[in-house]
């Protein structure tokens, strides 16, 4: 509250003091990872669509030093991805809310499994049960594994 003329100099001001930290009072370096974080979370999602929907996705690294990728198991590719992409997806849920909000398991799983699905429209791919499995296998080692750094991860220090 604050009271006063233009032209008086009294002033009768009480201001309180919040000592719960808001949105805004975030450091900008947190703000600046987390949208990074974001960012690479968009680029895997992007990359990953683009290998599971594209008719020859080895095409790329077909004529390369990476042309070994292409020769490991296709349930095993299947799993690490999606490993690596729930691994960044969850710690970035991790990251901006401080807890794990299970909508993103939810929509990790949809995706992982629908993706899959839509296999069987791309010319020259096929919709595999085993992918899947594998898929949502990645998805859960993904969440396991970012469960486990956040248990053994410092607490934040409070200034």
């Amino acid at each position: 509250m604050h009271n006063g003329t233009h032209g008086d100099v009294s002033c009768d001001a009480h201001h309180q003091v919040s000592t719960v930290p808001n949105h805004n009072s975030r450091p900008t370096a947190r703000r600046l990872w987390n949208a990074a974080h974001l960012l690479l979370c968009l680029f895997e999602l992007a990359v990953v669509s683009w290998a599971l929907l594209t008719p020859d996705p080895y095409a790329v690294v077909r004529d390369t030093s990476l042309v070994w990728v292409q020769s490991a198991r296709d349930h095993l590719q299947h799993a690490i991805v999606f490993t690596i992409l729930s691994v960044t997806v969850f710690s970035l849920c991790q990251a901006i809310f401080g807890e794990f909000p299970p909508v993103a398991l939810f929509a990790m799983l949809v995706y992982s499994v629908s993706m899959e699905g839509l296999q069987a429209f791309v010319p020259g791919r096929t919709s595999d049960l085993g992918d899947a499995i594998a898929n949502v296998a990645g998805c859960v080692l993904g969440l396991a594994a970012v469960r486990v750094v956040t248990m053994f991860r410092p607490a934040p220090a409070t200034a």
